[in-house]
């Protein structure tokens, strides 16, 4: 079970990854269109979004290891 849980996991990050590659070339894409003071505007928001983006990332990291600790726990007592 806990071998289950750990590939859910990988499949997930390695997912993230290829998502967050893909929306950063369009990020890039955008930014190389617009003048430049759009440009850094619009960087600013991608800035908050990134940001955001690491703090829930790191609440889940959180959640996941509280959930497997307890599952552990569960599955071959409570030690």
């Amino acid at each position: 079970m806990m071998m289950t849980l750990f590939a859910v996991l990988v499949v997930v990050a390695v997912g993230s990854r290829a998502t967050d590659a893909v929306r950063l070339s369009q990020a890039e894409s955008i930014l190389a269109r617009l003048p430049a003071d759009d440009a850094r505007a619009y960087y600013d928001v991608l800035r908050r979004r990134v940001r955001r983006t690491l703090v829930m990332r790191g609440i889940v990291l959180v959640a996941l290891l509280c959930i497997f600790w307890a599952i552990r726990r569960r599955l071959f007592g409570g030690s």
